[in-house]
């Protein structure tokens, strides 16, 4: 007989966009020069020249000026 285990469920914290870029800037600052976190609507990426198959709703663009 396989083993089963128990699926147990917990409350999670979600935090609003403006907490969350706060956090990912301070982050970010530690171990990058410059860093700008932005919260900015996401493109329609079911249209061309993406064409996905749903919408989205955050991207993460991340961009390094490193030589």
């Amino acid at each position: 007989m396989a083993f089963v285990r128990k699926t147990e469920k917990a409350q999670l914290h979600v935090p609003d966009l403006e907490e969350l870029r706060t956090v990912l800037q301070t982050g970010l600052e530690d171990n990058f020069a410059e860093v700008k976190v932005s919260v900015v609507e996401c493109p329609d990426l079911t249209k061309e020249p993406f064409n996905f198959p749903v919408k989205g709703k955050i991207i993460l663009y991340l961009m390094s000026n490193h030589s």
